[in-house]
């Protein structure tokens, strides 16, 4: 019988195609660690480090938002002083001047009167007004913001700020002579005061 002519029917027919990988490796024992677990395989395509973690953004801090408004501020600031007569460098020249000012009124107003009452008491107490360095001026509370001009035992000139300038004070034995606005120094003489008046 040949074997075109062979009774096939009775076997079983495969129309799937397979074939037989004679080069695999065997595998390998499982190997353990100290704490006696088998080490889990790792997917081939997770990455060795782990899972990839997101980087959180950073929340705007506390000193962010301060500079942030402080240089809107100073912007904003430099945009009206440069609308103003002068610009810029007029707008704070002008405010040094009211400060300054300002400064003058309230530390030259309330110190001629008191440095030349603190001087008459001098006076009173040794019949002469004494030659006093600037420490001692100071010791005495007069060196503050006022100048002491020592003429003769009998007459002394106290110099200060008052009213945005310069005011000058005359003292003669014990006797407050008024202020005079302007520094000036020492009378001529005690007949002839001026600018200030005899009393």
């Amino acid at each position: 019988m040949s074997a075109d002519t062979a009774d096939t029917n009775g076997v079983r027919q495969t129309t799937d195609p397979y074939f037989v990988r004679l080069d695999v490796a065997s595998p390998s024992p499982p190997t353990y660690t100290k704490s006696g677990r088998t080490p889990v395989a790792r997917d081939p395509f997770e990455p060795a480090h782990g899972p990839v973690r997101h980087r959180r953004r950073r929340r705007l801090q506390g000193r962010s938002v301060f500079m942030v408004v402080v240089l809107l501020g100073l912007g904003g600031w430099f945009a009206w002083a440069a609308q103003r007569p002068g610009g810029v460098s007029g707008t704070i020249n002008s405010w040094i001047e009211h400060v300054r000012g300002d400064v003058a009124k309230v530390r030259g107003a309330p110190d001629l009167p008191r440095a030349a009452h603190t001087m008459n008491e001098q006076f009173s107490a040794s019949g002469a007004y004494p030659q006093l360095s600037e420490d001692q001026l100071a010791t005495l509370g007069v060196g503050l913001g006022v100048s002491y001009v020592w003429c003769t035992p009998q007459d002394v000139v106290l110099q200060g700020a008052s009213g945005g300038g310069i005011a000058s004070r005359l003292l003669v034995s014990g006797k407050d002579l008024g202020t005079v606005v302007g520094k000036y120094g020492c009378p001529d003489n005690l007949v002839n005061l001026a600018p200030w008046k005899k009393p």
